[in-house]
């Protein structure tokens, strides 16, 4: 008994003894917030202050050292999340993570993200004579002397990822990967293309295929300025996605109000980019200061200069354009040579290239790539489509046009006017964006920014096009001046809610636009007539009501009493009255993401089948079909098509929804009377890469928290829509932000868990429970408000 007692004992001593070192190693490696660190590259000492939420205020005696300092403090906060970006946009996640992630490397490589990063890098950053590219450089010489220098993230460790240093082609990898997430033709047009071959018509008709008659416009105005003061192809995509490591981008919201009706006479900006959640945050914060120069910017990791911002004179937002840059071709072959596709009269070669994928503990995979002019034939690159099927080509503006996007935030980091910020805008070709703006002199604009193709009018962009005929081919681009755009409107706001910009001289450019939700919603509140102030606009910001919600509910009640079965009253006495409310206490969302989920699914599955039915309802299709496909009693898509003896209807389908949502709002625990309130069923928790291994995800996620919103409403905390009966939010609000011009220094903001994504920093989470219940912090840019909040303080000198 002595002798067992002393092993456990021992084996006691022996694990305390390794959670001390585990803890000592971690403790260490934590960022180092306070001190002197001594740098090689630097022309001159920086100093680096931290405010209460590890914001670092970056003071440099000249450019170059605040942009290398930028990169030092980025990576010793962010490398992780820096390493999993470029290797996702890359296609170089197999190499660490192993032979389940080859998918995803087949698809980005396919894509194409690696040949344009490279070759941008090449054509815009071979030389470093422009400020941009010195910036560009100065930002990953600071990276990459952390790389050397600095302690190696605990995820390195545990995945075994080697540190290598970052180069040129990696900062358009970082912008590969946000054009992709843009791109939603990806996701839609191989479901709808599927949905009109073996369907029919008859089924696209309920499906806002384009823009919905109900649809809210954007309005377009040019005012005065201010002077100044396919089943395997859907299959192939939807399995790389569920893999895919690195949040996507989404959405968002933005709007920004004309001084004449703010109480502080100055323009009010509010943005809140929408991007899939995950841990650490996308965006990640400083406040760089140099001699004729003060910005406040959203960075994303990799990239130098913020995409959102401010400085002394104008501030913007970001919302994503939505319009359609990315076609599907199908090709002819040439039965005689698989290497040739028709055009007109003339068989043309495809050019050939070889990927190298290499996968940890496997062999390498060659990828063989073919591509006509249309670009990428995605057959048996993706995903060893059939080489029975017709060759399909993917036209993407990314990788087919030029990119000067680096130069063009750089320029938009550095404006100092209207006209500074108009030319700057004016460089984006992909992704697209809509840019809200506003400046000390009280010009207010909104400008959709993207290199628009001129398409023939037969043409219908959200179906695959002819490759062979050349009747399909753009007929050009518009010029700048003729893309959407509002400048000082009379009415007194701009906004974008990624919904449909009003026509340019009667062309409705065509997207992948949200519904009217949204963006009715904010247009409907700005309207207001009252003297606006920054609290106003987080009200707005955190608005949880969306009325189209409402009127779904409705109509679904209205079918519901057509049943006559009084085991629905429960549910029919929760929609007819609920205004489309989502605060966490009401339960009358819990029967409506229940019953719609399920109506949704079975009406749709059996047509489409798992695969492109997941697919086209991670998309923004049906958001805009609710109401529509319920109110059509006489649609095609109530029959179950695998049950050919009886002919199912829109009254069926509703009793079997209704039975299918008592259940599992009995088994999510609801009352007697099934009340289940929302936030019990509508969580955010901010996963990590590592946090999908246990015991891990105690360690690296963040949350669960019970959160109000829902999808589609201004405070879009949204999830799939799918039959569990539970809906953990996946995309939302990757910051909050709000300015008034009248107090540039004093702007608002948050983030969803914190600036760190060192588990061990106390800024890894110190701001999610405020995110989560609506709190706001500041964005300080005065330096005796900076001085008062700062626990910490970074001397990076000179070796």
């Amino acid at each position: 008994m002595k002798i067992l007692k002393r092993f456990f004992f021992g084996l006691l001593i022996v694990l305390i003894l390794i959670f001390a070192g585990v803890f000592t190693f971690l403790q260490v490696s934590k960022p180092t917030l306070n001190g002197e660190l001594t740098l090689n590259g630097l022309h001159e000492n920086v100093e680096v202050l931290y405010d209460d939420y590890g914001v670092p205020h970056i003071y440099a005696n000249n450019e170059h050292d605040a942009y290398y300092a930028l990169g030092y403090v980025h990576a010793q906060d962010r490398l992780f999340q820096m390493e999993m970006l470029r290797r996702a946009a890359g296609g170089r996640l197999s190499e660490v993570l192993g032979p389940d992630l080859i998918k995803v490397d087949k698809l980005f490589r396919t894509l194409g993200i690696n040949k344009f990063a490279s070759e941008s890098a090449q054509q815009f950053l071979s030389s470093d004579t422009s400020a941009y590219q010195k910036g560009t450089v100065a930002y990953q010489k600071g990276i990459n002397e952390f790389i050397k220098t600095g302690d190696t993230p605990i995820e390195f460790l545990i995945m075994g990822i080697p540190k290598t240093e970052f180069k040129p082609e990696d900062i358009y990898l970082a912008i590969g990967f946000m054009s992709f997430g843009f791109a939603e033709a990806l996701q839609v047009d191989p479901v709808l293309e599927k949905i009109k071959n073996e369907l029919g018509a008859a089924y696209l008709q309920d499906l806002a295929v384009q823009t919905p008659a109900n649809a809210e416009l954007i309005k377009n105005f040019n005012g005065e300025i201010k002077p100044a003061g396919m089943d395997s192809l859907i299959s192939a995509v939807q399995q790389a996605l569920e893999y895919l490591p690195v949040p996507r981008f989404q959405g968002s919201n933005g709007w920004v109000i004309s001084g004449s009706r703010t109480a502080s006479s100055s323009p009010i900006l509010a943005n809140d980019t929408h991007i899939g959640f995950g841990q650490p945050a996308v965006w990640y914060e400083a406040h760089i200061e140099y001699p004729g120069f003060r910005f406040y910017g959203h960075h994303l990791a990799g990239i130098p200069f913020g995409l959102l911002g401010n400085n002394d004179k104008i501030g913007w937002g970001l919302t994503m354009f939505e319009n359609d840059d990315m076609d599907f071709f199908v090709e002819e072959l040439n039965p005689e040579n698989a290497n040739q596709v028709k055009f007109k009269d003339q068989w043309e070669n495809l050019s050939i290239r070889n990927e190298i994928i290499k996968v940890k503990g496997e062999e390498d995979i060659v990828l063989e790539i073919k591509s006509s002019r249309h670009g990428p034939i995605v057959n048996g690159g993706i995903d060893n489509i059939p080489a029975e099927e017709k060759p399909i080509a993917m036209w993407w503006m990314l990788t087919q046009q030029p990119n000067e996007a680096i130069e063009a935030a750089y320029r938009l980091n550095h404006a100092a006017n209207f006209a500074e910020t108009q030319k700057a805008v004016s460089l984006f070709s992909a992704p697209g964006l809509n840019v809200m703006y506003g400046d000390v002199d009280g010009n207010i604009a909104w400008w959709a920014v993207a290199k628009l193709p001129i398409r023939p009018a037969h043409v219908n962009s959200k179906l695959f096009l002819d490759g062979a005929s050349g009747n399909d081919e753009y007929l050009g681009f518009y010029p700048f001046e003729k893309n959407p755009q509002s400048i000082n409107p009379p009415w007194g706001y701009v906004y974008s809610c990624n919904n449909q910009p009003d026509s340019v001289d009667g062309v409705l450019y065509p997207g992948y636009y949200y519904p009217k939700s949204r963006a009715g919603r904010v247009n409907e509140l700005l309207a207001e007539n009252k003297k606006w102030t920054t609290e106003d606009m987080k009200k707005v910001n955190l608005d949880v009501v969306g009325k189209p919600q409402g009127e779904v509910a409705k109509t679904m009640a209205t079918i519901l009493r057509g049943l006559d079965k009084p085991e629905f009253d429960v549910l029919f006495l929760q929609l007819e009255t609920w205004n489309g409310n989502h605060e966490s206490y009401n339960s009358s969302p819990s029967v409506y993401y229940n019953l719609l989920s399920q109506v949704i699914f079975l009406s749709m599955k059996d047509e489409l089948g798992e695969t492109a039915f997941k697919t086209l309802m991670e998309t923004s299709v049906p958001k805009n079909s609710y109401l529509s496909l319920i109110s059509n009693e006489n649609s095609p898509w109530w029959d179950n098509v695998l049950t050919k003896e009886v002919i199912e209807t829109r009254a069926n389908i509703f009793e079997q929804a209704a039975i299918k949502t008592l259940s599992a709002l009995t088994q999510a625990g609801a009352t007697e009377d099934f009340a289940m309130p929302w936030g019990k069923i509508h969580t955010l928790t901010h996963n990590h890469p590592l946090g999908t291994v246990k015991p891990l995800d105690k360690f690296f996620n963040v949350g669960p928290f019970e959160v109000e919103g829902g999808q589609e409403v201004i405070n879009n905390l949204t999830f799939s829509l799918d039959t569990t009966g539970y809906f953990p939010v996946s995309v939302g609000p990757a910051l909050r932000k709000i300015t008034d011009f009248s107090a540039i220094e004093n702007g608002e903001t948050i983030l969803p868990t914190g600036q760190s994504g060192n588990v061990m920093s106390p800024h890894y989470d110190d701001q999610a429970l405020m995110f989560a219940t609506g709190k706001f912090r500041g964005m300080l840019m005065n330096r005796p408000a900076i001085e008062s909040k700062s626990k910490n303080r970074l001397l990076l000198k000179v070796k």
